[in-house]
């Protein structure tokens, strides 16, 4: 899978500035952030964590759980050596860094708790990410993305100033809708191919916080 410096220069070919004298690496930089951060709403990563209980009681902590944008179903009790069939699901409730465990016998602090969860998807030396984690089938559109945003942006911050390029700021707007538009489609068709391969069988609870806190991008 591509870094950074690989994915800048496709956007940078996609704006015709290989030599940035237009953009700046930083500003390739920033819509790529918009872009990828658009992209993990739609395909998050799915990470499965393992929380060691401090105490006995309905409140977990999951401050382990670095990154976290969604929790999807939380499982207890977990024994890792030796998994529970079928597994135990219980209904929960978010409270900033606490997990609340509502149903079933109170959680004991002999046992774990583990949890589904969606992060951020992330980029190779991106905001100091150490690793590209989003699929190698999907990094065009991130590409595709990031070039629209880093249009938008110029097309307005350049209205009224004198460059080496010759197009204007009405240039780059209407390239960058269209781009947009593309990006947007693409999206679309990411969703739809991920609602496909959720399994029905077991319901994913939809808590009203990690709702509300994914569509803000928190």
């Amino acid at each position: 899978m591509s870094d950074l410096a690989a994915l800048r220069d496709l956007v940078e070919a996609d704006l015709d500035d290989s030599g940035n004298a237009v953009w700046a690496t930083g500003e390739i930089d920033r819509a790529m952030t918009k872009a990828l951060h658009e992209y993990s709403l739609i395909r998050p990563q799915q990470i499965a964590g393992t929380i060691t209980l401090a105490a006995d009681g309905r409140e977990v902590s999951i401050s382990t759980l670095t990154g976290l944008t969604r929790i999807v179903r939380v499982w207890y009790p977990y024994t890792s050596t030796a998994p529970e069939d079928p597994p135990e699901w219980r209904q929960w409730e978010l409270w900033g860094s606490t997990l609340y465990i509502l149903d079933g016998d109170v959680p004991a602090d002999t046992l774990k708790v583990r949890v589904y969860y969606h992060k951020a998807q992330e980029i190779k030396d991106l905001d100091g990410a150490a690793a590209t984690t989003m699929p190698a089938e999907d990094e065009e559109t991130v590409v595709i993305g990031a070039g629209a945003y880093a249009a938008l942006e110029k097309s307005r911050s350049s209205v009224g100033e004198a460059g080496v390029s010759t197009d204007t700021p009405a240039h780059w707007l209407d390239w960058a809708t269209g781009r947009l538009d593309a990006f947007k489609a693409q999206l679309q068709e990411i969703n739809r191919r991920e609602t496909l391969k959720i399994d029905k069988r077991v319901p994913i609870q939809e808590d009203g916080w990690a709702r509300d806190n994914l569509r803000d991008g928190i």
